[in-house]
């Protein structure tokens, strides 16, 4: 059917410019719904809740020993590590293309090992009919069709040259414009997730800073608890001697501390009396 001027030179613009509005949102709106019960791929991991990489903070790592013997830990872990094939609980994606009729006979010639067959050019070739074939009046008629069909070619790429030499430029310009809409919204689009992104990394750094400055806080709060309690006990140890030489003491002038020191005193009778 007949064309209006431009309309074939324009008509891929045209059918690109819904998928240009549509937008790489709605695309990613139309593939969320494989994850619409909100689980993630790394929720199929077992004990995947027990997993929390931050806020983590190891100042033993600077030591060269210990990084060493984690080195060491690792490269044991990994000699017995199995590796998982992660995809097998997830179904095959739909690939429409590969189920085609076309790729299924060239999968076949392939796996029988035939060789690859070339493009037929016999049909756009005209070749003035030869020898017996000369006679035969089909032999003309096929001629006959093969010449008209590439005089059609012809005719069809003058129409499409000229076309494009009166409405090509007009063409590449509306393409253009779609193609910097296209543009501009992805770019949009990445600037936002760029910057989501950037937030999440700072909340993550700011938290584990938070986390490793409370852990160091921790960490030389228990040392003091622990010196104290050194000291503590070093100094009950001394009185606990002190005491212990002056109860001698007290014992050996025969002086009666049961009312200075009654459990010292109920322990001797209790000691005494066992005795006896």
């Amino acid at each position: 059917q007949a064309q209006s001027p431009g309309a074939a030179v324009l008509g891929a613009g045209a059918r690109s410019a819904p998928r240009a509005r549509e937008g790489p949102r709605a695309s990613r709106r139309r593939g969320a719904g494989a994850m619409a019960d909100g689980r993630l791929l790394f929720m199929d991991n077992e004990y995947h809740a027990l997993v929390d990489a931050l806020p983590y903070i190891d100042t033993q790592l600077g030591s060269v020993e210990v990084a060493r013997q984690v080195k060491d830990l690792i490269d044991e872990e990994m000699t017995q590590f199995e590796p998982r094939d992660y995809l097998a609980d997830l179904p095959y994606p739909a690939l429409p293309l590969f189920n085609s009729e076309v790729l299924k006979s060239e999968m076949e010639r392939m796996d029988g090992g035939q060789p690859m067959t070339g493009v037929d050019v016999s049909r756009y070739q005209v070749e003035q009919p030869q020898g017996l074939p000369a006679q035969d009046h089909a032999s003309w008629r096929k001629a006959a069709t093969s010449a008209q069909m590439q005089l059609e070619y012809n005719r069809l790429r003058l129409t499409n040259l000229e076309m494009l030499e009166r409405w090509g430029g007009k063409a590449w310009i509306a393409h253009t414009a779609v193609v910097r809409a296209t543009e501009r919204e992805l770019l949009q689009e990445v600037t936002g997730l760029r910057a989501e992104r950037e937030e999440v990394n700072k909340k993550r750094k700011l938290d584990q800073i938070s986390c490793g400055n409370e852990l160091r806080r921790l960490a030389y709060e228990l040392d003091r608890y622990r010196f104290d309690n050194s000291e503590v006990e070093g100094a009950m140890g001394q009185i606990e001697a002190e005491v212990g030489r002056l109860r001698q003491m007290a014992a050996d002038r025969g002086i009666d501390i049961a009312e200075v020191d009654p459990e010292y005193a109920a322990a001797v009778r209790a000691e005494a009396a066992a005795q006896t």
